[in-house]
């Protein structure tokens, strides 16, 4: 995300069209913002369009503007591929002339109009699809960004649930609650397939859930299983992810000590968290890995 950051810093004045790919609600709308209130046309309005529910109409309200507002605004176009190709062709020529037609005097008016359109699919998929006509799209010239999906970026995910946390908490008029580290946990590990839109409304139940000063497991029942449902699956599918890749990557040979080798940094690695979690307690973490205290004080000394 921070190399994203760093495109929308570079870009944001450009005058070019700007062609936003990713899934739907991975943030294709934030970045069109963010591209437009960091550039020089702030000050001038941003219009969405939705290509989805365009019908046959003027330049003017197909803009969604007027002659003293046009010249310098952003039209965030969604769903271009969904509209009808006469539509499609009514914005390029808005786009190549430079120019749209006035309703209130039948004029053509001069415009440097910004078009910042979003894809959900990819550019390969458009084109091959007929949904983005091959001399449309290279009409735009466009200049493309790609998105990733939420389940790309775990690591923005306590900024961004955090970012939902505060907002949602203004609107609810509620206090701010803060994450704990278990449920920063869960978050990371769902796959988060409706990407930013399923978090904010995973982190609005959250609130709603919420009593206390922090959001903890039992505030998130859809994304928190208890073992015994699909956690285990998912964990052992992450462990030979892991130890696949590991096992690829270094010299061994068959009669190697792989076992001998392995178990021991599991293990360190497994009571690293216990201790974290119970803070250093070794009778709490003995009693949450289910291990007799003095086993766990052996095996720590055997490790050191």
């Amino acid at each position: 995300m921070q190399q994203l950051y760093k495109v929308i810093g570079r870009i944001c004045n450009a005058d070019c069209a700007v062609l936003l790919i990713g899934e739907k609600g991975c943030g294709k709308s934030m970045v069109a913002r963010a591209l437009h209130y960091y550039s020089h046309r702030a000050p001038y309005p941003f219009q969405t369009i939705d290509g989805s529910q365009t019908r046959e109409t003027t330049d003017e309200e197909l803009l969604g503007l007027d002659e003293t507002h046009a010249y310098s605004a952003t039209c965030y176009i969604t769903s271009f591929s969904s509209m009808p190709s006469f539509v499609q062709h009514q914005l390029i020529s808005i786009h190549r002339k430079k120019e749209y037609k006035c309703s209130h005097t039948g004029e053509m008016c001069k415009h440097n109009l910004r078009f910042i359109v979003a894809s959900d699919g990819t550019i390969k998929e458009e084109l091959e699809s007929g949904k983005m006509p091959v001399d449309l799209f290279y009409d735009w010239n466009f200049l493309s960004i790609q998105i990733p999906p939420l389940r790309d970026r775990k690591d923005d995910l306590p900024l961004l649930a955090n970012y939902f946390l505060e907002l949602h908490s203004a609107e609810m008029r509620i206090s701010r609650k803060e994450l704990s580290p278990e449920a920063v946990d869960i978050l990371k590990s769902h796959d988060w397939p409706g990407n930013l839109d399923e978090l904010k409304a995973v982190m609005r139940t959250a609130l709603s859930n919420c009593r206390g000063n922090y959001i903890r497991a039992e505030h998130l029942p859809e994304l928190h299983r208890v073992p015994g449902s699909d956690a285990w699956p998912r964990l052992e599918m992450f462990l030979n992810s892991k130890l696949s890749n590991y096992i690829e990557n270094t010299p061994l040979t068959l009669s190697g000590n792989l076992y001998q080798l392995l178990l021991p940094q599991i293990e360190k690695s497994v009571f690293r968290y216990a201790l974290k979690k119970t803070r250093g307690n070794k009778n709490r973490a003995a009693q949450f890995l289910g291990l007799h205290r003095n086993t766990l004080n052996k095996k720590l000394q055997n490790l050191s």
